[in-house]
């Protein structure tokens, strides 16, 4: 890794982990499913404004639309279930909590390719059990409706990493067509359907009670936090392998973790500081290669 690839890997991890502090501030703003629209139709005008810059031809074959359509589907649920469950838990823990997702694309591996797992992928899966109970907190027990409540947008958060897996399976298992191309497709495509939640879904909203701080999250999930994010990611995909590449999904977490603490002044328990190790080094386990 030179300077050049180090750098975007920083900046990538940092992006990606800053999104879900930008969008708890969002969610003050604007309602999550309008919020989670707009991020990815912004992004989208952007990647198809770079595409044509770059004079990449369009898709010609349904080959080449219907994976980053499904991809849109859901990644698309994914976003949904982070931004409606963002409103109820500290951006931190929902980073850890997402921050599980190799955890299901190992369970994929094993179900969709029969693949065997193997002791430290066991070990792993077991860390991350412990991880989320940790980071939750469940054990603490009782109820009430806002706990109710609590609960159901950590399960969001569960079931989003889950959606992420598969997502990325199927670009995995299905891809075919230019990279670029099909990431303006997936983020319009996903952008709509978000759309659509939000219509049924949201609560009503005036443009004009909406103020700078409000615009400018939205502005850096959509600029940065998706359109720059994507550019850097494929970047680093050309130049690194993809174990590499993928550690970035474990510095997110700690990246949340830190800005929410620092800028939200969400709470620092030693529960959230183990939960989120332990997903951490369950999640790097699971990217080991299987020859160990």
């Amino acid at each position: 890794m030179n300077v050049r690839t180090g750098t975007a890997f920083a900046l990538l991890s940092f992006i990606w982990g800053s999104t879900y502090l930008f969008i708890k501030i969002g969610l003050a703003y604007w309602p999550p499913f309008l919020l989670a629209s707009l991020r990815n139709l912004l992004a989208c005008v952007a990647v198809v404004l770079l595409v044509m810059a770059l004079g990449k031809p369009s898709p010609k074959s349904w080959r080449q639309w219907w994976p980053p359509l499904l991809f849109a589907l859901f990644n698309g649920s994914a976003f949904a279930l982070i931004f409606w469950g963002q409103q109820y838990i500290p951006s931190g823990e929902a980073a850890v909590l997402v921050g599980t997702m190799p955890l299901f694309s190992l369970f994929l591996a094993v179900v969709w390719n029969k693949e065997r797992i193997s002791w430290f992928q066991f070990l792993a899966v077991i860390m991350g059990i412990l991880g989320v109970v940790f980071a939750t907190e469940v054990y603490k027990g009782g109820w009430s409706p806002q706990n109710a409540i609590q609960l159901l947008a950590e399960t969001a958060m569960i079931g989003a990493a889950c959606f992420y897996a598969i997502s990325y399976a199927i670009n995995k298992r299905y891809f075919a067509g230019d990279i670029y191309w099909n990431t303006a497709i997936h983020l319009g495509a996903s952008g709509v359907y978000l759309l659509c939640l939000s219509i049924f879904l949201d609560r009503p909203v005036q443009l004009a009670s909406v103020d700078m701080t409000g615009w400018w999250a939205l502005l850096y999930l959509a600029i940065p936090g998706s359109a720059l994010a994507y550019w850097l990611m494929f970047y680093l995909i050309k130049h690194l392998d993809s174990v590499t590449v993928s550690y970035v999904t474990l510095i997110n977490p700690i990246v949340a973790v830190i800005l929410g603490v620092l800028v939200l002044s969400e709470p620092l328990t030693g529960a959230i500081i183990l939960g989120t190790a332990l997903v951490t080094a369950g999640a790097w386990l699971v990217s080991l290669p299987k020859e160990r």
